[in-house]
């Protein structure tokens, strides 16, 4: 840590108050989030919005994100040749399903859905494409943090755990025993645990080296998904495989 510039980190933890937060925030709520004096965040927020990364409402006077940003998450994706390869397998898991598909990815202690393609039903469930969650949250994030090192499991759990419904997993212990039937089984389907009335199943993507870089979702309304929940589970697998096999895994 000694090596980072205290500047870009308070700079890069005031753009991440954004992710979970109100679409706008003033100087007075970041400074208390950010436990920084108001000038300070002032002088920040001024950096920042002159390149473009916060802008500032003239009749709110509060902040919120900028276009520059917007940019750069564009040119991520296009980049990201996994999204590229992975989508036309994904529009056919949704066309066939008729529900929502996603590619999930890890990045640091969250996950993150990269792509997606929506449902074809007028009743959908939806999901925010580019927002971080936590690993143990979803179907897909979990799928994902069952086949990572027990020490960074156990990093992320330590973190604290969120619940988000009252049938959500609240003990480190029940956590890690679901990544462990996961693991045995090589997918994971739950419902109600992120959101009631949802249930989602995923299966992970392998690459040439056998490692664990993505998971393929498939969410939707529990009262479609539950009576078709071999058949959707199947398709799933059946997509993985198709894009783990297209990555060089054997």
């Amino acid at each position: 840590m000694e090596h980072h510039l205290s500047s870009v980190k308070n700079s890069s933890r005031l753009l991440k108050e954004f992710l979970d937060g109100p679409k706008e925030l003033g100087v007075t709520e970041l400074s208390r989030r950010l436990q920084l004096s108001k000038g300070a965040v002032h002088k920040l927020l001024a950096t920042l919005e002159s390149d473009g990364f916060i802008s500032q409402n003239p009749s709110t006077k509060q902040y919120s994100l900028g276009f520059t940003l917007l940019e750069l998450g564009t040119k991520v994706l296009r980049d990201h040749n996994l999204v590229d390869f992975a989508k036309p397998y994904l529009q056919q898991l949704a066309e066939k399903t008729k529900e929502l598909a996603c590619l999930c990815v890890v990045d640091g202690k969250d996950a993150i859905y990269v792509d997606k393609i929506d449902s074809q039903h007028p009743i959908r469930f939806n999901v925010d494409a580019f927002r971080r969650f936590p690993l143990y949250a979803t179907s897909a994030s979990r799928v994902l943090l069952a086949f990572r090192p027990e020490a960074f499991i156990d990093s992320v759990l330590a973190d604290g755990i969120r619940t988000y419904t009252p049938h959500s997993m609240q003990a480190p212990d029940e956590i890690k025993e679901r990544l462990t039937v996961i693991r045995s089984r090589g997918y994971e389907i739950s419902t109600n645990l992120r959101n009631v009335g949802v249930t989602g199943m995923a299966a992970p993507i392998r690459d040439a080296t056998g490692e664990i870089v993505a998971s393929v979702s498939l969410i939707g309304p529990s009262d479609r998904v539950v009576p078709q929940q071999d058949a959707f589970l199947q398709q799933v697998l059946l997509t993985t495989r198709n894009i783990s096999f297209g990555l060089g895994y054997r």
